[in-house]
């Protein structure tokens, strides 16, 4: 237990750093926009307050996911009081092509970390915040509503010591995080009428990868891949009412 608080120690002491000493170092970079079967991310863009972008890299589109594999998004230190972190943030507007709503919202990740040293710890670390704001309801713009949470990451909630996953000189492995925002219940829980669904949801994604070193260790970790910003869009159930409605009124007149 006390391991994984001095972990947590470490990772608030990473934190306050970044928050003292991170600056924008590039440009953002707009990627554009990309159309999926029944949705579109629109203005999907990356920025970073610690390195220069791209972190992520430019996406593909496959289906309603959009997929990114970043080659260059990791953290590293060695030696005495090495610390380390990368920052990188997305941002994207979802909006529902016709007929369709966005439902829920799924984003999941994926990476591995190398923890070494004969003498002392040496730490690891990913984080990922989400913040959604429901835009438009049935196409009519609404006053937002705002969504925050966090990806859960497997395994050790996203933390990783040579001391508490040792024993070493070597410690590595592989980590994946998942979060689903289920967009239809959060209408639901602000009170907010609907017919169909939500039509345009904005998305800011920001993810920290963080290294700490003791003399004689040293830390890496990276993300290999975004799974996806897996969208799951249901087809609108008005349409498909109002279709049944009309054809039992044109068979009324038909009787008639």
């Amino acid at each position: 237990m006390k391991l994984r608080h001095d972990m947590g120690a470490a990772t608030l002491s990473m934190a306050a750093l970044f928050a003292c000493t991170a600056t924008a170092t590039a440009a953002p970079i707009n990627y554009g926009d990309f159309t999926g079967t029944t949705v579109m991310y629109l203005d999907v863009t990356e920025d970073s307050g610690t390195d220069t972008p791209p972190l992520f890299g430019a996406p593909t589109v496959s289906g309603d996911s959009l997929d990114f594999n970043p080659v260059s998004f990791n953290s590293f230190s060695s030696g005495a009081a090495g610390t380390d972190i990368t920052d990188g943030t997305l941002t994207l507007m979802l909006r529902s092509l016709p007929g369709n709503f966005i439902d829920t919202v799924e984003f999941d990740e994926a990476g591995d970390f190398t923890l070494t040293g004969l003498a002392g710890n040496a730490f690891a670390s990913v984080t990922a915040t989400f913040f959604l704001d429901i835009e438009e309801v049935d196409g009519v713009a609404i006053n937002p509503v705002n969504i925050a949470t966090a990806m859960v990451f497997t395994p050790s909630g996203g933390d990783w010591s040579l001391a508490a996953d040792g024993p070493g000189p070597l410690v590595n492995g592989q980590w994946s995080g998942f979060v689903m925002v289920d967009i239809t219940q959060a209408l639901i829980d602000n009170n907010i009428p609907f017919v169909v669904g939500a039509t345009k949801v904005s998305v800011t994604f920001d993810n920290t990868l963080s290294t700490l070193s003791e003399e004689g260790t040293s830390a890496f970790i990276a993300k290999k891949d975004v799974g996806g910003i897996g969208i799951t869009v249901t087809p609108e159930p008005a349409t498909l009412g109002l279709l049944a409605l009309g054809s039992l009124a044109m068979m009324g007149r038909r009787r008639a």
